[in-house]
């Protein structure tokens, strides 16, 4: 198994911090859209069985077509990305939409909001991070409006710093997003930890900007990677990180 912190990491210099990312590290967004998928593409949906709709929705969430990596590189609407993974979906059994864009993102976005939900153990590592004065914030693959009101849904409006790819001016795997983080948060970047579940753009991405990161993998996809089941790790992480110092 990987390490959980490789020994190439960066030794903590500095003041230290903890930089999360948002959907389906603190915010469980897959079950969410799994909720307003099958609820706005009911009638499509008819035919299927509970377990080709099950499969439907992982397709929809993996988007293995990168529409919304399109979307955050500009190239795509908020509400086109989301339309054409619909139509990927579908496709993949033999189906099609007459929805027309605006009409699916909107019922689509009515059902998400209100599945949105923070995952059982966000507060208690905050709290502990609190406990031990490590600050905190977001870095996140879409607009920091959006994400803040999605925060503050779930009752996250603790975290004050967040990081938006409109903030930044570039998207993670960009160094400029994370390191964005790092200023707004006052910290060093070899002593601020970038926590996700993008392997790409909340590993990789931020190791390469110098900062140590770990990766957290709520639903099991990258047992190969040796990823955490959850977000306990960062406060022993932070504690050893202040004690190094």
């Amino acid at each position: 198994m990987p390490e959980l912190f490789p020994s190439t990491a960066p030794v903590p210099t500095g003041a230290v911090g903890v930089l999360f990312d948002v959907d389906d590290t603190l915010v469980d967004l897959r079950s969410a859209m799994r909720v307003a998928l099958l609820g706005a593409a009911e009638r499509e949906l008819q035919g299927l069985d509970e377990a080709a709709r099950t499969e439907f929705a992982e397709h929809f969430s993996r988007d293995t077509d990168g529409f919304y990596d399109a979307y955050v590189r500009g190239e795509l609407g908020f509400a086109q990305q989301r339309h054409r993974r619909l139509q990927a979906a579908l496709a993949a059994w033999g189906l099609r939409t007459e929805q027309d864009v605006d009409g699916f993102s909107t019922r689509f976005e009515s059902l998400v909001r209100d599945s949105w939900r923070v995952f059982a153990d966000v507060h208690g590592v905050l709290d502990a991070l609190d406990g031990l004065g490590v600050p905190y914030g977001a870095v996140t693959n879409n607009v920091e409006s959006y994400q803040r009101g999605k925060l503050r849904a779930v009752g996250l409006e603790r975290i004050g710093v967040v990081i938006g790819s409109d903030t930044a001016g570039a998207p993670k795997p960009d160094p400029r997003s994370y390191l964005a983080g790092v200023a707004a948060l006052g910290t060093a970047a070899a002593s601020t930890l970038m926590v996700g579940d993008n392997p790409g753009h909340d590993v990789e991405g931020a190791r390469q900007a110098g900062l140590p990161a770990l990766l957290v993998d709520r639903f099991g996809r990258f047992a190969d990677l040796g990823g955490v089941s959850g977000l306990t790790p960062v406060v022993g992480w932070a504690a050893g990180a202040l004690r190094a110092r």
